[in-house]
């Protein structure tokens, strides 16, 4: 996760259970950035009611100029196919 030009957010070997959170074409969550203390944070919200045991999801928002297209396995209606493509008007 991109906070500027300069610095990343890269879990891939460690962090706290956000981690965890897969991505979704279809997400339960969002992501917002807040400046704390003049430290840039990010905070994850539920952007609809989450039932319970239902997985936590996100949308990557990888950047498709800079990340090799990586495919989407998350299964939902809208899914756009790879990670970082923004959804087109299919008509």
């Amino acid at each position: 996760m991109k906070i500027n030009n300069l610095e990343v957010i890269d879990p891939t070997y460690k962090g706290n259970l956000a981690r965890f959170i897969n991505h979704s074409c279809d997400p339960n969550c969002i992501t917002m950035k807040w400046n704390v203390l003049g430290e840039v944070c990010i905070g994850i919200f539920a952007n609809r009611d989450i039932e319970e045991d239902e997985e936590l999801t996100f949308d990557y928002q990888f950047d498709a100029f800079n990340t090799p297209l990586t495919k989407c396995l998350c299964g939902a209606k809208n899914c756009k196919g790879y990670l970082g493509l923004k959804p087109t008007n299919k008509s």
